[in-house]
């Protein structure tokens, strides 16, 4: 970053323009103070999949910043979320992580206890403090932050004031509804303690622009257009090819796609070999009859109608069931990926669905924690048990996913770039990059509020 970055102050900042997103707004102090005070007490954060807390007494801790919740089911149909803090001293009630809790949450400086509603049960010798005004039952009680629930996915936010979960989702919620993420399952669940700012992964993932460079092992995405949009609050791109593409095939030899049915299968099989996500194996079989039912010359005029019908066969003949209301329409209504400001982003499909998430190490500016859950679609009880993988940088990351390693390079390198006296800003495209360019605007529209209490 040049030096004048460096120093300006907070009501300096340079404007953020369509084709312009200035330096300061990457690193420094001063960004990662603004958005400590006004932006992560604001949003609404996914705290962890219903189905890590399944049993009453099951909880399960998210963590950002300094931060810490419980999110725990204390009951059959309900599920609670509570600042990880005893109301005694300060000490931390649970450990990070997952646990399982009968009958609520023990502090083990001095024995206090809460039960699963968050009601102070015990308190040793409370007598001593008879008459004394921070020791009513109120004021015992677990603090909590707003919980709710969308998509399988619980959800917290910090700020009293917030708005609800759905109004903050609007209108992205409504046309991800139809994909019924809350019957998805995980399939595989990796974090990354990534050397970078978590805006710079959110960015590498924000557009379809770099397909063309960094994901050219297998389709030449280089005649694909992105366009980009904002939606409110949030953002996604969708996708288009000028010209068939030229696609890798099985001898290794790179030829022009033959036909869409061709097209679609080749850049499906890199998502299901190389990414182990976005497409099963249910649709993987749908995709090689669809090739077979259409030949190059075929009217593909129903193509995409057609692979939706063989999907849900496909998928039906596994025990699986087809979302009821996911229709063509509904399918594409969306695009190929959706941003959830600030920090989520979801690529959805119907069978196979890529989720990110990126939050702030408490310490360190420039680096994050970045969790990726593929969520597939499974018959009931064929769900697999899947544990949290954790890689401590980029490079114990590797081997695991051989289409995501190639967008690693570019964050480490893109981190290291930004602290040059010779990059003033990103330069950003003003059609394929809206998503980046609009996601700075949100940013700074936190950022100039008032800090959260």
């Amino acid at each position: 970053m040049n030096e004048l970055s460096r120093t300006q102050t907070e009501g300096a900042r340079e404007e953020i323009r369509p084709d312009w997103v200035p330096a300061d707004r990457y690193v420094g102090e001063d960004i990662a103070r603004l958005e400590r005070e006004r932006l992560w007490p604001r949003i609404w954060h996914i705290a962890c999949r219903e189905e890590e807390i399944p049993n009453v007494g099951d909880y399960i801790t998210y963590e950002v910043l300094d931060e810490s919740i419980i999110i725990v089911r204390s009951d059959t149909d309900t599920i609670s979320a509570y600042y990880n803090v005893c109301q005694h001293r300060g000490r931390r009630l649970v450990n990070p992580g997952k646990g399982f809790s009968k009958g609520g949450f023990l502090c083990r400086f001095h024995g206090w206890k809460w039960d699963l509603e968050g009601n102070n049960t015990f308190v040793f010798h409370p007598e001593q403090w008879e008459g004394c005004p921070a020791f009513t039952t109120e004021a015992l009680a677990l603090k909590q932050p707003k919980v709710d629930r969308w998509g399988g996915w619980v959800w917290i936010n910090m700020d009293p004031d917030a708005v609800s979960l759905k109004e903050w989702l609007e209108p992205v919620g409504e046309w991800l509804d139809p994909f019924e993420f809350d019957k998805l399952r995980r399939a595989w669940y990796e974090t990354i303690i990534a050397p970078v700012n978590w805006k710079v992964v959110m960015e590498a993932f924000h557009e379809g622009y770099h397909s063309g460079a960094t994901h050219n092992s297998w389709v030449d995405y280089y005649s694909m257009l992105s366009p980009t949009h904002a939606y409110g609050k949030h953002c996604g791109f969708t996708t288009q090819f000028l010209e068939m593409p030229k696609m890798k095939r099985e001898d290794g030899k790179w030829t022009p796609a033959v036909s869409g049915a061709d097209m679609l299968y080749y850049q499906s099989k890199e998502l299901h070999d190389e990414l182990n996500a976005q497409v099963s194996d249910s649709g993987m079989r749908a995709l090689e009859r669809l090739r077979q039912e259409f030949p190059p010359g075929s009217d593909e005029s129903n193509l995409f109608p057609r692979f939706i019908e063989l999907s849900k066969e496909e998928m039906e003949a596994e025990g699986a069931e087809w979302p009821e209301k996911l229709d063509m329409e509904a399918m594409l209504k969306p695009g190929i990926s959706i941003h959830i400001f600030p920090n989520t982003i979801v690529l959805p499909t119907p069978d196979a669905v890529l989720w990110y998430r990126m939050r702030p190490q408490p310490t360190d500016a420039e680096s994050c924690i970045f969790d990726i859950w593929s969520l597939n679609r499974y018959a009931p009880g064929k769900e697999p048990q899947v544990e949290r993988h954790v890689s401590h940088g980029f490079e114990e990351a590797r081997g695991r996913n051989p289409f995501l390693e190639q967008d690693f390079g570019n964050m480490e390198a893109v981190q290291q770039g930004m602290r040059s006296r010779g990059w003033e800003g990103a330069r950003t495209n003003p059609l394929e990059e809206v998503t980046v360019n609009h996601f700075h605007r949100m940013l700074d529209e936190f950022y100039a509020m008032d800090p959260v209490k």
